[in-house]
């Protein structure tokens, strides 16, 4: 059988068998692969990096999603930077309050592969009437005006650090993050694996501070993302994430979310961080 292997760290992989490719294609930015694997279901992955699976993805897309939304308690204008393969509009879509998401997606070809293979991922969401489709450079879609103090929650699921994704994780980034962010706006980041991107969670955490009142860290914990922990970050200027409010009141709320991974219980142990990871 063939395999995939994910070079993305030095000295260290990971091989996943392929029981079947679905799709193989070079598209203007990147080469796209999507395959079936035994124990991760359907994967997608992009230049040789695992993007997303099947059934691992909840703990991460849920945890960019149900967490800032619960956290805020009236989230209506959603912003999804990258965010191609619909999972994370999946999981906004379930709260009632969401009027508007924005997908902002270098790659149209992600999003066509994804409409078209990725059903059980993203569960159609790409084709709601709620759901705005922009193919464009999301740092220079977030620097224009268009959009100033407009969206209540930006989820930035962006990618690695690498090429054209380093302007992500730059401080005009962040600044115009704010920019388009609601007064009470919550912005939320992937930001790698700590144990091996120690860097990027540093200056980003460095850079969040100087430019919002409040942010931080929180954690989840997905399998194919290797090396443990997973640090996702956030920025407010107005709620601070870490002292969320009235949780078990949300009880009813959270569980009518059918979640596989994300609870209340999760939403507070997830801002508890193990020493190695505060000495970051």
């Amino acid at each position: 059988m063939k395999k995939f292997t994910e070079n993305l760290y030095k000295k260290y992989n990971q091989t996943i068998t392929i029981e079947k490719i679905i799709a193989r294609q070079k598209s203007k930015y990147q080469n796209i692969l999507i395959f079936d694997s035994k124990y991760f279901g359907r994967i997608l992955t992009l230049d040789k990096v695992v993007q997303i699976t099947e059934f691992d993805h909840y703990y991460y897309s849920e945890m960019l999603s149900h967490l800032p939304i619960i956290s805020h308690g009236n989230i209506r204008k959603v912003l999804i930077i990258g965010g191609g393969d619909g999972a994370i509009a999946s999981e906004v879509l379930k709260h009632n309050s969401i009027k508007e998401i924005f997908i902002c997606e270098i790659d149209k070809d992600v999003i066509d592969l994804s409409n078209k293979y990725l059903k059980k991922i993203n569960c159609e969401s790409l084709k709601s009437p709620k759901v705005n489709i922009v193919i464009e450079d999301a740092s220079k879609f977030i620097s224009k005006d268009n959009f100033k103090n407009y969206f209540d929650l930006i989820i930035a699921d962006r990618p690695d650090p690498i090429g054209p994704g380093k302007k992500l994780f730059q401080l005009e980034f962040y600044k115009n993050i704010k920019k388009a962010l609601s007064n009470n706006g919550i912005a939320v980041f992937q930001n790698g694996v700590p144990f091996f991107q120690k860097d990027e969670l540093k200056d980003a955490k460095k850079q969040l501070k100087s430019i919002f009142k409040y942010s931080g860290i929180y954690l989840t914990v997905v399998p194919t993302y290797i090396g443990g922990y997973m640090a996702l970050t956030w920025s407010s200027n107005e709620i601070n994430l870490t002292k969320p409010k009235n949780i078990d009141k949300k009880s009813k709320i959270i569980k009518k979310l059918y979640t596989k991974y994300y609870t209340k219980e999760i939403h507070r142990s997830s801002f508890n961080l193990p020493q190695w990871i505060k000495e970051i």
